[in-house]
């Protein structure tokens, strides 16, 4: 223990850097009579800011005196309590009780952490980006995973923005504006924790926490050059977490470093009585930390992934150039690597046996008889040639790909019900929020306006997908004697920020997930017969563009980013109406923006995970902070 620096030192000096760093990078988009960011955008180039925290956890006279705006204030509800501690005061009694003990107050002394703003804090306004007209905008108490870290020691920094309640995928709320991707202003720093991952980039902060429900840890850590886990579900709690999916959301850190991570993790992870699906977690804590120091993967039995690194265009193609780079690392740090593993085989044994609805549903022509359809899913048992496969057949992507039932509505409601505000009470109160131009159509389809049931085909089918992903994944796991599966977390590198998210103005910028008829496959090999398309192609894309970011939330195994190195060339989509797709790609255009690997392990096998990553993390270095947020006079 150096003894060179005290936790208040620790504080100001990032107080400093926030204030430097997390400003405004964006033009336009200002509502007169609101001052929220609801209109269109346009990026700023080399900004010098990224917009990260929308809230500090700093006193009214604080804040004031250190120049901070009134909207980062830490409510909006009421005057600000006196009496509640906030980071400089945590930090100086933190100085205080080692001056007089010498002794740490937990694993995390002094830490400065941000939390993404879907995290219950009592002390801070809590809206998940939205300017909410709560009665109180401050919740009566933490979420049990930030009651865990202030126990350890952390030092809560603020709230950091992201997608308004989560879904969208861009980092902007209708309270928060528009985060920037420190790597390159313009671009995204994927979402929806895009504030925590920015933070952690540019170094605003330690660590920060952040939600996962379709990529949402790990698309960020990806396009911020960062670490991020999400631990099996179950492992941490979400109560008092603004919710997306029951059974798909997680929480999950972000650091810059693996054994960070790690570190985080053992602090949160444990049983919880307020969330039943913790009651998996129950037993002794793993000490995660002390796998997080490996020098080779000598033992190791790493399956590649190849349906998740496909090439539909040429915007995929300097990515999966980064990830095979980082697989023949992985060879030469000792791994034994199956590349590519056989999971079609087992797609084809395990879907007839445990969802031949599946069939009836995708493929018809499959289960026509005669035989009977029975006798028919018996005979593809048998003889997997049978079973539709191929790229316009049933493969992993696909599997991966099922929607969620209509729980947004049912969670969230509980949550407003538990939360107990007299103003803010339903999903109904959400949808009156003013909110950023297109964004409300994306609130609509997340929360379920029109569900009045759970009891929908629709959530049956997303059930027992999920029971079929986790089985041909572990099959395949166990038919290759795999510690993990291993694939780049996507081939898409951060997009250019659009104007909005009205569907007209996002929809050509972005990757589409079905390829129209008439288009032109950068890789003739992805489907021999067709490299002109003949017919619309669904490829399966999720959120960010990625291939294989469904893989994990549905799944509920646990799965971690780690930096893999940066692109040389990126393609961007531009509007076309000449384009089957109403887009093109316009490229190459030289940049170096990160790329991460995803590491997908064995449900509570998270202490493997560490091993390999913190093995491929020691010996490749790819982690580089951007250039335009570098030390600030003072900082050492």
């Amino acid at each position: 223990m150096a003894k060179q620096l005290t936790s208040t030192q620790l504080v100001n000096l990032y107080l400093k850097r926030i204030k430097t760093y997390s400003g405004t990078c964006v033009r336009g988009g200002g509502d007169p009579a609101t001052g929220l960011e609801l209109g269109d955008i346009t990026p700023i180039p080399n900004a010098g800011q990224i917009n990260a925290f929308i809230t500090l956890n700093l006193k009214e006279d604080k804040r004031t005196a250190l120049g901070f705006p009134e909207k980062m204030k830490r409510t909006h509800s009421g005057p600000d309590d006196p009496n509640v501690p906030d980071a400089l005061d945590r930090a100086g009694e933190l100085d205080a009780a080692f001056a007089r003990t010498g002794r740490l107050v937990g694993p995390l002394h002094g830490i400065p952490i941000a939390i993404k703003d879907l995290f219950d804090t009592f002390d801070m306004r809590t809206t998940a980006g939205a300017a909410a007209a709560y009665a109180n905008d401050r919740p009566p108490r933490d979420s049990t995973v930030v009651a865990k870290l202030r126990t350890a020691g952390a030092i809560i920094l603020g709230k950091t923005n992201l997608d308004e309640y989560a879904p969208a995928g861009i980092g902007r709320s209708g309270f928060g504006g528009q985060t920037c991707n420190p790597y390159d202003t313009t671009r995204i720093p994927g979402g929806s924790s895009g504030g925590s991952a920015a933070a952690v980039a540019a170094n605003l902060a330690m660590c920060a926490l952040g939600t996962d429900t379709a990529g949402s840890v790990r698309n960020p850590a990806d396009y911020n050059n960062i670490v991020g886990i999400v631990g099996t579900q179950g492992l941490v709690s979400r109560d008092g977490i603004f919710p997306l999916s029951f059974t798909r959301d997680r929480a999950g850190p972000h650091c810059r470093t693996v054994r960070d991570v790690a570190l985080v993790l053992e602090t949160l992870a444990g049983y919880d009585s307020k969330d039943a699906v913790t009651a998996a977690a129950a037993g002794p804590q793993v000490s995660y930390s002390r796998f997080a120091n490996e020098r080779t993967l000598a033992g190791k039995r790493l399956g590649v992934l190849r349906d998740l690194m496909i090439e539909a265009t040429l915007a995929d193609r300097d990515s999966i150039r980064v990830a095979n780079e980082a697989i023949a690392d992985m060879r030469k740090l000792g791994a034994t690597v199956i590349d590519p593993v056989n999971v079609q085989d087992v797609i084809a044994e395990v879907v007839p046996y445990l969802e031949p609805s599946f069939l009836a549903k995708n493929f018809p022509p499959t289960l026509a008889g005669p035989p009977d359809p029975i006798d028919r899913v018996v005979a593809i048992a048998f003889d997997h040639k049978l079973f539709p496969s191929g790229l316009r057949g049933a493969n992993l992507r696909m599997i991966a790909a099922q929607a969620r039932g209509p729980e947004g509505k049912y969670a969230m409601n509980r949550y407003l019900q538990a939360r107990g505000d007299p103003k803010f009470k339903s999903t109904q109160d959400i949808f009156a929020t003013a909110t950023f131009a297109g964004h409300l159509e994306v609130l609509k389809g997340a929360f379920g306006e029109t569900a009045t049931t759970l009891n929908t085909e629709v959530q049956t089918d997303h059930l027992l997908r999920m029971q079929t992903l986790r089985q041909i994944l572990l099959k395949a796991m166990a038919d290759n004697n795999l510690d993990a599966f291993v694939f780049v977390n996507t081939t898409i590198p951060p997009p250019v920020i659009t104007p909005s998210r009205v569907p007209a103005a996002f929809g050509p910028r972005t990757e589409p997930r079905v390829l129209k008829a008439g288009t032109v496959l950068s890789d003739p090999e992805l489907l021999p017969d067709e490299p002109l398309l003949t017919t619309d192609l669904d490829t399966f894309r999720g959120a960010g563009g990625s291939w294989g970011v469904n893989v994990s939330p549905e799944s509920g195994f646990p799965s971690i980013v780690v930096p893999a190195g940066f692109t040389k060339v990126v393609y961007d989509r531009v509007p076309d109406p000449a384009d089957p797709n109403g887009s093109r790609l316009a490229g190459p255009t030289p940049a170096q923006l990160p790329v991460g690997m995803e590491f997908l392990g064995r449900p509570f096998a998270e202490s493997k995970l560490f091993e390999i990553a913190s093995a491929y993390e020691r010996f490749t270095r790819h982690r580089r902070p951007p250039s335009g947020f570098g030390p600030l006079p003072g900082e050492r």
